[in-house]
């Protein structure tokens, strides 16, 4: 397998954090991100751009922090390795996590899950991933 690259790792990451929170990250994602982040907050422009994702949410911070990463990971190869290994069981495990759909029932949202056939099943709680 080719390793990833910094584009394809910080989207991959920053849409995760974007779209669930830092807080319900599956495992592997968030500890993708920390990694990520403990090794970039230092830089001034990075550490703006990863509050500007957290706190507000914008996708666009991808471009601020590549090429910081490109620098950490060419740098330090234990570094990149990590962050590939990482990048790729958080992939996984994306894959592995139920796709969630919200169902209309009776003009309130509810939240379900498809049961492979098409049919949405309505329930009181879905599990979003592996623990």
């Amino acid at each position: 397998m080719e390793p990833f690259t910094t584009a394809k790792i910080l989207e991959f990451v920053i849409g995760a954090v974007i779209t669930m929170g830092v807080e319900n990250l599956p495992t592997a994602t968030k500890k993708l991100w920390q990694t990520i982040r403990n090794r970039l907050q230092h830089q001034p422009v990075a550490s703006t751009a990863i509050g500007e994702i957290e706190e507000n949410h914008s996708p666009n911070q991808i471009q601020n922090l590549a090429p910081f990463l490109d620098v950490e990971m060419l740098n330090d190869e234990t570094f990149k390795q990590e962050v590939q290994q990482l990048a790729k069981e958080a992939m996984n495990q994306d894959k592995e996590t139920i796709n969630i759909h919200i169902a209309n029932a009776n003009s309130s949202p509810v939240v379900g899950k498809q049961d492979g056939s098409n049919n949405t099943i309505i329930g009181t709680q879905v599990n979003l991933g592996k623990e």
